[in-house]
């Protein structure tokens, strides 16, 4: 199962990250492949940061809720990976999945 999840223009704009606009970020759960993506297009608008790593490497998952949307935060070895201004639903219900595998 794929889910995918990006970033909403009413979070953006109301978390003052207009510049991001144009460049939202995309999460991407794949159970079967037991992979997530966190895609970004670059400031240059020509390429696109790809992050991907194994479900099984995820250590802790954090959420930080705003008023409109919020932000998903994914700690892995060593490092952490973020996708910022999703949608709040959208943020539990990648959080659940990833649990409930």
């Amino acid at each position: 199962m794929k889910y995918k999840a990006s970033s909403t223009v009413l979070s953006l704009i109301f978390n003052l990250k207009l510049e991001e606009i144009l460049t939202p970020w995309i999460v991407i759960l794949d159970t079967d492949l037991e992979i997530i993506t966190v895609k970004k297009r670059n400031w240059y608008l020509i390429g696109v940061d790809i992050d991907t790593i194994p479900i099984r490497n995820i250590r802790n998952i954090f959420i930080n809720e705003h008023l409109f949307g919020s932000d998903l935060h994914i700690k892995i070895f060593g490092a952490t990976i973020s996708a910022l201004c999703l949608s709040k639903k959208d943020s539990i219900k990648i959080r659940s999945i990833l649990l409930n595998l």
